[in-house]
């Protein structure tokens, strides 16, 4: 017996160092294809770059015809945002009902026929919600202006297509991972599909369908202070041309704007979160209302002749692809570019929040699981509510910066290239994992800690031994499925010259090559594909 357990202890062994030695090998290969190196940050030039734009940070132009500029186009992102989101859930919402899979009898009675028509409209309702969600926002943007011209219309449309298949995706989980009784219950008293939906569904998904729903309008605000660096409106053309022209101090001024705008909606996001459903949609229908009659939008136009010739070009130009083996393997290769960038961004951004998380959660600095427990006053050598503050701006800052404008800054510090593009989004990832991790933290099994905490365990001793085993599985999970959102993140950053397969995309668009433009396109939604199946696969384990 002793002799199996050491063999058993051997193998494991063996299986670990093989792992950890996999993983090395996987940092070094998406480091080295990000071309990352640290040096840049510390150069000379690069060190110059960033003091300048630090002290632009710290001096924002205040001028009163400035800030009226900025406040009209902080509205008019707001309202892209607003009306985005109403035409996400307009298209993804119908598409998630169709492609969710319901709890169904075990031996549905005489139903092949209806089963068959379902299975065909469900598996063209996911299709729909890949191609969608697999094509960032700026891709769709950059495609309307080129058709529409500039202005807001752009940019509320590609909002509207990508968050559709987001959102669509999402919400037919949540309704597949329901409670099955009650639906199976309805189909077997003879009620249809629709009104088990209604009756037996949407009373389990309704808070959770909210609540996502109110983050991706979060989520929206950002895209569209991001959009107008391709000419589709709101505050990002503000932000592009400071950053080109170094003009910080007005730099300074429009991040302020953004960073003002987001922190605003998350506390009233908060707000809506803990109110009845109905006054929760009233408030986005006003949204909505206010939106179409700030922005004004010439919907007509995408009926004229010259936006349907254009129209007209690039779906047939997606019809057929380019096929040029030089092209399709240089393709391929900023594919994979990518691929290590967002895979490179996704590790160094949860390390950083791994880290930083714990100093997030108020459970593991100011307060504790016992409610009579003797308070430290530092935490890792900080003065605990200094420790709070701090890592919860660092979080809120990083979050609320769109990756893209991450991407413009980092392009004149260190220079273009993929190393630009991987600390963009490991900027803005750290976070959002940030905040993931420690809204994670403060939901755990108290009674662990709390024994831990009552035999007198440190801070870092109840995090270490109370905390991560009940939630690593959690935080992996979390990783895996930034990892699958970071893919099109970078494919964007691209657009500025920050790596990857967007600035082929970006060539592609700007000069009509609609071929070239369709295999770009393919070869994403693959890409995007494989790497959500395979991310769910891994989750599912995780998890369970």
């Amino acid at each position: 017996m002793s002799s199996t357990r050491a063999v058993v202890s051997v193998a494991s062994h063996h299986k670990r160092l093989l792992i950890t030695a996999l993983l090395a090998a996987l940092v070094a290969w998406t480091a080295r294809v990000s071309q990352v190196e640290p040096d840049a940050l510390l150069s000379e030039d690069g060190l110059r770059s960033a003091m300048d734009i630090l002290g632009g940070l710290r001096h924002p132009d205040l001028s009163g015809d400035f800030v009226e500029r900025v406040w009209r186009l902080m509205l008019e992102s707001l309202a892209i945002g607003a009306v985005g989101m109403g035409l996400a859930l307009t298209l993804g919402v119908p598409l998630a009902l169709v492609a969710a899979r319901l709890p169904d009898l075990s031996e549905p009675p005489g139903r092949d026929r209806t089963r068959t028509v379902m299975g065909v409209l469900r598996w063209g309702a996911r299709t729909v919600l890949s191609v969608l969600r697999s094509i960032p926002e700026i891709v769709w943007a950059y495609l309307f202006v080129r058709i529409l011209g500039l202005g807001p219309g752009p940019a509320v449309l590609a909002i509207g297509l990508t968050f559709a298949g987001i959102i669509g995706k999402l919400y037919a989980e949540l309704m597949e991972a329901v409670d099955p009784l009650p639906v199976r219950a309805l189909r077997a008293a003879g009620v249809g599909r629709w009104a088990a939906l209604l009756v037996g569904v949407f009373p389990q998904v309704r808070a959770q369908w909210i609540g996502y729903g109110l983050f991706r309008f979060e989520c929206a605000i950002r895209s569209a202070a991001i959009l107008g660096v391709v000419g589709a409106g709101g505050i990002g053309a503000e932000i592009d041309l400071s950053i080109r022209y170094f003009q910080y101090d007005k730099l300074a001024t429009a991040l302020l704007a953004v960073l003002a705008c987001v922190i605003v909606f998350e506390v009233i996001s908060a707000g809506l979160r803990r109110v009845r459903a109905r006054w929760t949609v009233g408030a986005l229908a006003i949204g909505l209302v206010w939106g179409l009659d700030l922005l004004a939008v010439p919907w007509a136009d995408l009926l004229d002749a010259m936006a349907l010739e254009q129209t007209r070009l690039f779906v047939a130009g997606l019809a057929s692809p380019q096929t040029d083996s030089v092209f399709l393997w240089d393709s391929v290769r900023l594919m994979g570019e990518t691929v290590a960038m967002a895979l490179c961004a996704t590790i160094a951004a949860a390390a950083a929040a791994f880290f930083v998380a714990p100093l997030a959660t108020r459970t593991l600095t100011v307060s504790g699981f016992l409610p009579d427990a003797v308070r430290p006053r530092s935490w890792w050598g900080l003065p605990v509510w200094v420790a709070l503050v701090a890592a919860r701006l660092l979080l809120q800052v990083t979050r609320a910066l769109p990756e893209l404008v991450w991407a413009l800054v980092f392009v004149v510090w260190v220079g273009p290239g993929p190393f630009a593009g991987m600390l963009a989004i490991a900027a803005h990832t750290v976070g959002i994992l940030g905040r993931l991790f420690s809204e994670v933290y403060e939901e755990v099994e108290p009674q662990p800690v709390a024994a831990l905490e009552a035999l007198g365990a440190s801070r870092i001793a109840r995090w270490g031994y109370g905390l991560l085993p009940q939630v690593a599985p959690r935080l992996l999970a979390y990783a895996l499925f930034r990892f699958e959102v970071n893919v099109r993140a970078t494919a964007m950053v691209g657009f500025v010259g920050a790596g990857g397969i967007g600035n082929a995309i970006h060539t592609a668009i700007s000069l009509f090559h609609w071929a070239d433009l369709s295999a770009l396109l393919l070869l994403l939604l693959g890409a995007v594909v494989v790497i959500d199946a395979v991310g769910d696969q891994l989750r599912r384990r995780l998890i369970l």
